[in-house]
């Protein structure tokens, strides 16, 4: 992974609200700090300057998620319907989705 410096523009992943009022969605972010603490998986927490359509955030702390799936059970008999049209198998597979309050790189597109 590469290191996050400050300057450079990540992701923020919102929450959203529990009641469906606003939706969990990647925002723009710059990295204002880098701690030199790390998290229990051992990833970088950063310091970040979120841009909202409605205003700015300011938060530390803010720790790495990629959003990596699950892979659950490699003999799934359902395997190919991993993903289509549901997020979750009963071989333990999920769907991939950063969580929020976390940050992650931006897609390369």
């Amino acid at each position: 992974m590469t290191e996050p410096t400050v300057g450079r523009i990540v992701h923020y992943v919102s929450y959203g609200t529990p009641g469906g009022e606003y939706t969990q969605e990647c925002r723009a972010a710059i990295v204002t700090e880098v701690s030199p603490e790390s998290n229990a998986k051992g990833d970088h927490l950063v310091g970040l300057c979120v841009l909202n359509p409605t205003g700015l955030f300011l938060n530390r702390g803010v720790a790495y998620d990629d959003g990596a799936e699950t892979p659950g059970d490699p003999n799934c008999p359902n395997r190919q319907s991993h993903g289509d049209p549901h997020r979750y198998c009963s071989c333990g597979w999920m769907e991939g989705s950063p969580t929020g309050g976390t940050w992650h790189w931006p897609e390369r597109i």
